[in-house]
Formats: C-alpha cells, structure tokens, sequence
C-alpha cells in the first residue's frame, strides 16, 4: 500500500529526532570521557549517576516517540481502509441503482383492515335470465380496475356487478383471464380503485399470522383472524389451509400476512370439518394476469358451456301405473334442464307428468299432458325424477319419448 504525504512527513520527522537524539548521546558520551579523567573517585560516581538518569530519561522518552509514531500510522491505515471500503460500497449502491432495502413492518389486525377494506369487493352474478345466480368476494389487483376473484364466482355469468366500499356499484366490462383448474378469475371494471399489495416479501411458514377479509353472506368488510396450519399442493395447485374463518359468500376475498400483503385467495371451506378453510395462493393469481386473454362474457359463456343429453329411450307406462324417469345435477351451480318428450297410445295419448326434487318435492306439476310436453327449469346440484303418470287410464298404456339435456359450465 502506497503511504500518503502526511505519513511520508511524519516519517522524515522522526528519522530526525532520532539522529538527533543519537548525535545528543555521542556528545554526552565525549563530555563523559574528558570530565572522568579529571575529576575525583567521589565526583566521577556522582557524574556517572547523573549521566545515567538523564541516558535513561532519553530513552524512555524516544520509546514513546516511536509508539506514538506506530499508532499513528496504524491509525491512518485503519481510516484509509475505512474509506475505502465506504467508497467501494457507494460505488456498489450507485451501480446497482437500488437503495438498502428496508425491513418490513408487522401490523396489527386493525392497522391491516383499515388499510385494506376499501380494496375489498363483493361480486354479483347475473344468468340468463337476468337472475342472481350467486355472489363472492373480490379484491382490485391493480389501480386501473383490475378485480381478482374465484372463476366459481363468476361461472355462469351473462353480466356481473362489482360492489366497491363507498363507491356505486360498477359493471364489469370483461373478462380479463380465467383458470379452472386453479379456481382463479381476473375481470375488467371501468374506473381507478385502490389496489392492494400482493407482493410476498418472505415464504408463508406454517404457524404465520394471517387475516381474511371478505362478504359471508353479503356481509361486507368481515375480518377473520387464523394461522397458516398446513401447506399443500393440489395437483399442482398450491393451497394454503388457515383457521381464518371462510364462509359463504367469502369465495375470492384476500388473505393477508402480517405485513398487510395478499398471499392467498379464500376459496373454500368444508362444512363438516372443525375450522378447515382453503386458500388459493397468490402465485396463481400473478401468473394469471401475466398471461391476459381478454374476452366478453358471452366468449367465456361459450367456452366453458356443456351440453350433456340424458339418456334417450322410450318408457312405457302401463295403465293405472306411473314410470319415473331419474337423472342427476353433478355441477357445483347446478344446470338448466331443456327439452321435450312425445307421448303416444290410448285413447287421447295423454299422461300426468311432475318434475320432483330431492325429498320428493314437487317442483314442476304439470297435470295431464297430451302429445307432447316441453321442460326448461334451471335445478342445483342433486337428484331428480320426471314422472310419467298413467293411473288415471283403466286400460290404455301409454309410450313417452323423452330428448332432454342438462346445461351447465365447467
């Protein structure tokens, strides 16, 4: 290491002061020798005395001279390798153009829920026929009116509306992407909302804090509090299962960390379970909106459509009997039942016919149909039976020829 001016001058000077103080000894050394020859046996001890203290008073002195000297240029040393270092690490910070990151911060529960209920969303689903199919929760993604939610919350949809905190309710204009398998929907609202955080800043560990907010049962801005009990993947879809409480109507709202960062989307519950509550991560949520593939709901309706017919045969129904003819609704949203059937023989080729639920409810009476009869009913998920009903004829059987099919979405 090359020394500085300032060390090179402190140097020289002590080089000096030592040939000084060597040139200083020589001298007294010379005045020794002449004043011994001299002087008495009693005088010369005393001189000898005298000249020995003050050898050794100069000593001590150029001792502590050369520490001092030592310290100093240690001390120097120290500093300039302080600044170097200093130097070498702004010139790290000035290259990489990024500033110290800076240690996240744990809120409270109510520091997150103030912070993020205005984000927080119901979505309403409209069908076909203009009814409310259902409802779940939301959150906007990004300022420019981008709204995450389940893809079972908006399955189904002719049209959906989007219930902002504060705000009127707007429509969403599109479907910005969807996945089945993931059980995740991104839609296009017009407008700029609040957006929420959604980038993980540490891995979500078993035992970490988390909250969930949501609208059970309509109820808006519902806060739930829990701990990650599990994490599990789901055929390649990561879950994260909490003990914050997810009920229905709660399908598509956030899951914060106690940073107030989103790392899950609620999504389900199981009923007959004692607090087992799922969530999507977020990873399936970014992936999602990287890979946007806008559409109408109309589009989406015509992607995910099936059209299953039931089984197509003809029943004979004897006299003074009825014939049922069963079928069952395995979607999650049920399915609409449409179709016909042709009735032939007896006398007015006529039979009662009823449509029963689970429970044996009658949800479709009717009465006596000649002919021909024709079936749309939108049914949720269970068990059902046309009935075929010929006990009102005494003699005359009857032949009905049911084609109906079942409509629903994936």
């Amino acid at each position: 290491m090359e020394l500085s001016d300032e060390q090179k001058k402190r140097v020289v000077e002590e080089e000096q002061q030592r040939m000084a103080q060597e040139e200083y000894r020589a001298q007294v050394r010379r005045d020794l020798e002449s004043r011994t020859a001299s002087a008495s046996p009693a005088s010369a001890k005393s001189n000898v005395l005298r000249y020995t203290l003050i050898a050794l008073g100069i000593i001590s002195v150029l001792c502590v001279g050369i520490l001092i000297g030592v310290h100093g240029r240690s001390s120097d040393e120290a500093t300039l390798r302080s600044k170097t270092a200093s130097g070498a690490e702004r010139k790290a910070t000035e290259s990489s153009g990024k500033p110290s990151p800076v240690p996240p911060v744990k809120l409270t529960t109510t520091q997150i829920a103030d912070r993020a209920t205005p984000s927080v969303v119901v979505v309403e689903n409209f069908n076909e026929d203009g009814e409310k199919a259902g409802q779940g929760s939301g959150f906007v993604f990004s300022p420019d009116g981008v709204v995450i939610t389940n893809y079972h919350v908006i399955r189904g949809a002719r049209s959906l509306i989007v219930r902002v905190p504060s705000k009127e309710s707007v429509r969403a204009d599109s479907v910005l992407g969807y996945s089945i398998e993931h059980d995740v929907a991104a839609i296009q609202v017009s407008g700029s909302l609040p957006a929420l955080e959604a980038e993980r800043l540490e891995p979500v560990k078993v035992g970490d804090r988390v909250i969930a907010i949501g609208a059970p049962l309509g109820l808006e801005s519902t806060v739930s509090e829990g701990i990650v009990s599990a994490l599990r993947d789901a055929g390649g879809t990561q879950i994260i299962q909490t003990t914050a409480s997810i009920s229905q109507g709660s399908s598509g709202g956030p899951l914060f960390d106690e940073f107030g960062k989103v790392i899950g989307l609620t999504t389900a519950q199981v009923r007959d379970g004692q607090n087992l509550n799922f969530v999507i991560a977020i990873r399936h949520v970014s992936d999602l909106v990287n890979q946007k593939r806008p559409m109408s709901l109309s589009e989406m309706l015509s992607e995910t459509q099936v059209v299953d017919s039931l089984p197509a045969t003809t029943l004979s129904v004897p006299a003074r009997n009825a014939v049922q003819f069963p079928f069952t609704v395995k979607g999650q949203q049920g399915a609409i039942l449409e179709g016909g059937y042709r009735i032939t023989g007896g006398g007015g080729n006529d039979v009662g016919v009823a449509l029963v639920g689970p429970g044996g409810s009658v949800i479709v009476n009717s009465g006596r149909v000649a002919v021909s009869g024709q079936f749309k009913q939108r049914l949720q998920r269970g068990s059902y039976s046309v009935i075929f009903d010929n006990r009102f004829s005494t003699f005359s059987s009857k032949s009905v020829s049911p084609d109906l099919k079942l409509t629903y979405y994936k």
